[in-house]
């Protein structure tokens, strides 16, 4: 109690001074917590999207992604996935709810006169459970337009909006590749997948009519899968590999020609790639730490310096170097822990005004908070300690002669 009086008292003496050396702990660890904040909630957001895109989800690319900046991208051009192994596979694998082919390609798409670039894909009324998208309003075409090739569509809230502006798509008939396809359904609002695609700039037909017609291919890209559950997902996957190596006659030591990447594949490099950028944020966040710091680092030495007598006098009533040690490291202590306490209040408020106004997905981490704390108190005693152990040398004979 008597070194928290003390300590007060020459903190006290010299306001501006405390504030100054404190103001770079609060900046500090103010920021620190809003960059934890960011990366969480971004990657809360990254996750929410991965699971709207389908529940326990496996896609089957033809040939082999490679994972480019974060992202997979499929390297090569492979024609051995074909349509038939959509029924091999719903036919042989177990725990497979559902299964849906799936062709997608950029196209010029018409409207009476208005030509637009829209994605353009062909798949079955699987896709829909798939792929976890709602119709809106009218309706999904149905397996026996599947099974006929039906000049039929579906589209999302983007086509609408590039193609239709205000008018009701539903019945209009748009033109691809000259061909009519009349529009029957609308799919829901779905917004953006884990790559920052539209989802809704999307135009579906009947995977027979986008091979047949549009495409004239016998050939798929992707395999959408829908596991029973999501800890059959591994199993799964091991399953499709082997029976796809069997189907297409891949010998033991050759590569395959697809990729199988579940959900959890898609997860796992999304959190790596979040965590990777939390740690970037939050170690430039840290710089201004470090600056707090040497900020204590100089008030402690000025005061020491300025102090020389009071420093002298305690000697010679019989103040030990430790006690000099102590009293200098409780100022510096109290320093961080003010600075941290105000940086701690206005880290909250800034991500809890952010969240609420709207200006970005940032999540509260109660633990950047514990840790801030920690920091605080450690960057005190760190940055204090060096100023303490000058002040405890000070010849007292000396000291008490300076004026």
């Amino acid at each position: 109690m008597k070194l928290l009086t003390i300590a007060l008292i020459a903190l006290k003496s010299n306001k501006i001074r405390f504030f100054l050396a404190s103001l770079g702990i609060v900046i500090g660890i103010a920021a620190v917590i809003v960059m934890v904040a960011i990366g969480k909630g971004s990657h809360h957001e990254v996750m929410s999207v991965i699971a709207k895109m389908g529940e326990n989800l496996l896609t089957i690319n033809a040939g082999e992604m490679k994972r480019r900046g974060g992202k997979l991208r499929l390297s090569g051009n492979v024609t051995t996935l074909s349509p038939r192994d959509v029924d091999f596979l719903s036919q042989e694998v177990d725990g497979l709810q559902m299964v849906a082919p799936f062709e997608i390609k950029e196209m010029k798409i018409k409207y009476l006169q208005t030509l637009t670039a829209t994605n353009v894909a062909g798949s079955t009324p699987n896709f829909l459970g798939v792929r976890n998208y709602s119709i809106d309003y009218g309706e999904m075409f149905s397996e026996q337009d599947q099974q006929l090739g039906a000049k039929v569509a579906v589209i999302g809230k983007t086509v609408i909006k590039n193609m239709f502006g205000e008018d009701d798509p539903l019945g209009k008939t748009v033109r691809i590749n000259a061909i009519p396809f009349k529009v029957i359904g609308i799919f829901e609002t779905k917004g953006l997948d884990s790559d920052g695609v539209d989802q809704d700039d999307l135009l579906l037909i009947p995977i027979k009519a986008m091979l047949r017609r549009v495409l004239n291919q016998t050939y798929i890209s992707t395999i959408y899968a829908k596991a029973d559950s999501r800890k059959n997902i591994k199993r799964i996957t091991e399953k499709i590999s082997t029976v796809l190596r069997d189907r297409h006659k891949i010998l033991d030591d050759a590569e395959n020609d697809f990729t199988v990447i579940s959900q959890l594949d898609l997860e796992n490099l999304k959190t790596e790639t979040s965590e990777l950028f939390t740690r970037l944020i939050v170690g430039v966040a840290s710089i201004s730490l470090v600056v707090g710091g040497i900020g204590i680092l100089a008030v402690m030495l000025i005061s020491v310096k300025e102090r020389t007598r009071e420093i002298g006098v305690r000697r010679a009533v019989g103040a030990t170097k430790r006690d000099i040690i102590e009293q200098f490291l409780f100022e510096s202590l109290l320093i961080g822990l003010f600075g941290g306490f105000f940086g701690v209040i206005l880290g909250v408020g800034i991500t809890l005004g952010a969240s609420a106004w709207g200006l970005g997905k940032l999540l509260l981490d109660i633990n950047s908070i514990y840790i801030s704390t920690g920091v605080c108190m450690m960057i005190g005693v760190i940055f204090g300690l060096f100023p303490a152990i000058k002040a405890s040398r000070l010849d007292p004979m000396v000291a008490l002669t300076v004026e």
